[in-house]
């Protein structure tokens, strides 16, 4: 594969405020965009170029989301199609020119066009402006105008198949006037459309929105966007009943140092088919082809070598890229490996320890053990699930408004169903508690959770007292809420504990996480396992998500 990508990006803008969405989203039909013939003419002129071989030029023109925040710079949407494009047609020398411009509005986008679109003379554009427009506080009347004008430019000035990818909106409802307006300018200008807030709202989107704590939409969101470019640009194509590639994940406990990957082909023709399929993990790459009988499902496999386990969470992307019949399609998954350990169901307590290798902030301030280190236990019984936290701290303190400012701990749990468990985003049955250091003797501590309880955690008790080096508390959930909410048994949820030092005064310094990964609140795809099971010797928590 030959893959050209240039890069090009402004200085950051924060994009808007962070919002609660709705967790479970309404199922739309998908919007009927008619095509100019002119729209119609350059998309079989395009798929001639790629069918022939010929070099094509595509140009990304967006904002922070086409410039890859918040993304591992490479699972990015336009890469993703491009990669996907560039297997499908092997003979065909595709060139991505990526002009992504963080804080950008469509009326600034007008001002670059010139430079940045119509000197480049693109084959296929990807047009994705309007998330700025709103968060700057624009009237919609002039995001209507802009994006009609950005768009009708692009078809007049030049000779490319443009694709409008309508960002995603910050708002919990889906029709506010933002979508529709997008919408609306799209279909008056008659080009393929790519809704990708309505495809991120379908999909296996954050229950709090495509933003959570003005973070920008990581590879996973970047996937699902991707897939909707696709299915418009096969759409304008004229492809139909393209075959399409996936691969199977979960969750299990594993002690292997492999990890058995599982590819299913789906052929929805009446021929049957040979589907080229390449799986990329880490700095491997495999070939290897899949045959599919008509309108049959096949499936296929690859181990994937797994690097050493040190005692922390690691995570990498596994790609999967698949060519037959006249398109191609791409799947991408993220493996995390994490510790697993078994609840205590006595009094003797199995202690897991937090020190030097557990640090994620501060690290050039931590002043040893006694500064801060902390210890903690998982206990089951009959009636509750518990976690003791002892903290060893110099000099605690609280901060006054948000705990995690301060002195406290912190407590993540995934209580989705096993057939979520690790997925990276948030669902409302993942919970985030935010503990400060007790302030006195033993009693009740004023906690907080980052998002809302479920209902069947009300329930929920943390308490906890100072001691002569630091504080300890203990959270204890309802075990019937917990099984409850996981599903049939409780075994193999998601879990992970960290602790935060202010020295002496906030704002929090120093932080160390149990699994070593800093981002918990924002992707629970990294927690660890807890099971009720004795477990092997070296297992591990694998997902694949």
């Amino acid at each position: 594969m030959s893959v050209l990508i240039t890069r090009r990006c402004s200085a950051y803008v924060l994009l808007t405020a962070a919002f609660l969405l709705l967790c479970t989203a309404p199922t739309w039909a998908q919007d009927a965009s008619p095509q100019t013939a002119a729209s119609r003419e350059r998309a079989q002129t395009l798929r001639g170029r790629l069918q022939r071989g010929e070099a094509v030029r595509l140009v990304a023109f967006g904002d922070s989301l086409t410039a890859g925040w918040g993304t591992d710079g490479r699972q990015v949407y336009y890469r993703l199609v491009a990669d996907t494009l560039q297997f499908a047609f092997p003979q065909c020398h595709l060139e991505v020119v990526e002009r992504g411009h963080p804080g950008e509005t469509t009326d600034g986008a007008l001002g670059r066009f010139d430079a940045e679109v119509r000197a480049e003379q693109p084959d296929l554009l990807l047009v994705q402006f309007g998330g700025n427009d709103k968060g700057w506080g624009r009237p919609v009347g002039d995001f209507r105008r802009d994006l009609g004008l950005l768009l009708k430019r692009s078809c007049e000035e030049t000779a490319a198949l443009v694709v409008a990818c309508l960002p995603p909106i910050v708002d919990p409802n889906p029709a506010n006037e933002w979508n529709e307006t997008a919408r609306a300018v799209a279909a008056t200008a008659g080009v393929p459309t790519a809704d990708l807030d309505r495809a991120i709202r379908q999909g296996d989107g954050d229950c709090r929105g495509p933003f959570p704590y003005t973070s920008h939409p990581a590879s996973f969101t970047h996937a699902i966007m991707a897939r909707e470019v696709l299915r418009a640009l096969r759409e304008a194509l004229g492809v139909t009943q393209a075959p399409t590639c996936h691969l199977e994940g979960g969750s299990r406990l594993s002690a292997q140092s492999s990890y058995d990957l599982g590819i299913t082909v789906s052929n929805p023709s009446e021929a049957p088919l040979d589907e080229a399929v390449q799986v990329e993990w880490q700095d491997k790459l495999v070939d290897s082809a899949v045959h599919v009988a008509p309108g049959e499902t096949a499936h296929s496999g690859q181990k994937l070598t797994l690097p050493p386990f040190t005692g922390l969470s690691y995570s990498f992307p596994v790609r999967l890229l698949g060519r037959g019949g006249s398109f191609g399609d791409f799947a991408v998954r993220w493996l995390t490996v994490a510790p697993a350990i078994r609840a205590d169901t006595d009094d003797t307590l199995s202690w897991h320890s937090l020190g030097a290798d557990s640090l994620t902030l501060g690290r050039g301030l931590w002043l040893g053990a006694k500064d801060l280190s902390a210890r903690f236990a998982a206990v089951v019984s009959p009636e509750q699930l518990a976690f003791v936290v002892e903290v060893t701290d110099n000099a605690v303190t609280v901060a006054a408004d948000n705990p995690h400012e301060g002195d406290s701990v912190e407590l993540y749990l995934d209580l989705r169903p096993a057939a979520e468990q690790g997925k990276p985003v948030y669902g409302p049955e993942v919970v985030a508690l935010q503990i400060p250091a007790p302030t006195g003797p033993a009693g009740t501590i004023d906690w907080r959770s980052m998002q809302t309880l479920p209902e069947a955690l009300k329930g929920l008790k943390v308490q906890g007292r100072r001691t002569p080096g630091g504080y300890r508390v203990r959270v204890e959930l309802p075990l019937a809420a917990v099984t409850a909410l996981r599903g049939g048994t409780w075994s193999g949820l998601g879990f992970d504990v960290a602790v935060n030092d202010a020295d002496g005064g906030g704002p929090r310094k120093t932080q160390m996480m149990w699994t070593g990964f800093p981002d918990n609140y924002l992707n629970p795809g990294y927690l660890a396992g807890l099971y009720a099971e004795a477990l092997p010797p070296g297992a591990t928590r694998q997902t694949l998500w």
